[in-house]
């Protein structure tokens, strides 16, 4: 008899427990979460290109004063903070970067931190938010690219580098938000600009590549759940007159315009 009574017992146990389990679907949506470390490294990358140009700027070089040196659509509040170093010709420093003329490499160490904003649309044509903050830093190196003319005459900038990001980002649409915790190393890869900079406003060629490890946090009402997930974004250049690039995330093909910071086409 004690054995029927705990068989019955163990019976009942396990009803109950097949009783509780949850039925309601996974918050998590894979289309939706790349698309949003899409968005978030499109916008990363093109604001990375207006840092690389004021980069040039604050070295006392010429840059044409554009739309591609700005904010895009979104809202921004980043402080950056820079320091130098010049070499000439043959790796020397120049002291002050000064005499500019003799100036053949810039490297400049950057810290950014700060918040930023944007939106972008999903799939089902909602419009999606995402805010949060900014922390990074990066490492230019700009060589300066001269003709054989007598005097030498700048042809060409070309930037490499590398970036670490530690960014905390939430995207929002409808009552369910996203929050994406990404440790990500950005590198630039001969990201080249032609002169005179009036007529060309966007790299003409090279690449930026990020590899980003990303915690997600999905909420919906009393729900939450988390998952890690790791995707590699690379931006490749020239851009159109409109300044648009291919951005592909893993095996997805994406547009990003570099005016707006906005992706179109990872859903």
């Amino acid at each position: 008899m004690r054995v029927l009574s705990l068989s019955i017992a163990a019976g009942v146990v396990l009803g109950l427990s097949s009783c509780t389990e949850s039925t309601e679907p996974s918050l998590f949506d894979e289309a939706d979460v790349t698309a949003d470390i899409a968005a978030s490294a499109g916008e990363a990358i093109a604001s990375a290109v207006g840092v690389m140009i004021a980069n040039e700027s604050s070295a006392a070089l010429s840059v044409a004063q554009s739309h591609h040196g700005g904010h895009g659509d979104g809202t921004h509040s980043v402080d950056v903070t820079r320091s130098r170093t010049c070499l000439d010709a043959d790796g020397a420093v120049v002291t002050a970067c000064s005499p500019l003329a003799s100036v053949r490499k810039i490297v400049t160490h950057a810290s950014l931190d700060g918040t930023r904003g944007n939106t972008r649309v999903n799939r089902s044509g909602e419009t999606v938010t995402f805010s949060g903050a900014v922390h990074r830093v990066m490492d230019d190196t700009l060589t300066r690219v001269f003709d054989t003319a007598e005097p030498p005459s700048e042809t060409a900038r070309v930037h490499d580098g590398v970036a670490t990001v530690d960014d905390t980002t939430t995207f929002t649409n409808g009552t369910k938000s996203r929050t994406a915790s990404e440790a990500a190393v950005d590198s630039v890869r001969s990201l080249t600009w032609n002169l005179p900079r009036s007529g060309n406003p966007w790299p003409v060629s090279g690449s930026v590549v990020r590899n980003t490890a990303v915690t997600v946090t999905v909420t919906d009402g009393d729900r939450t759940e988390t998952r890690s997930l790791s995707r590699r974004i690379q931006v490749t250049f020239p851009a159109d007159a409109q300044g648009n690039v291919t951005l592909q995330i893993d095996d997805q093909v994406c547009q990003l315009n570099l005016v707006t910071r906005r992706i179109v086409g990872c859903e």
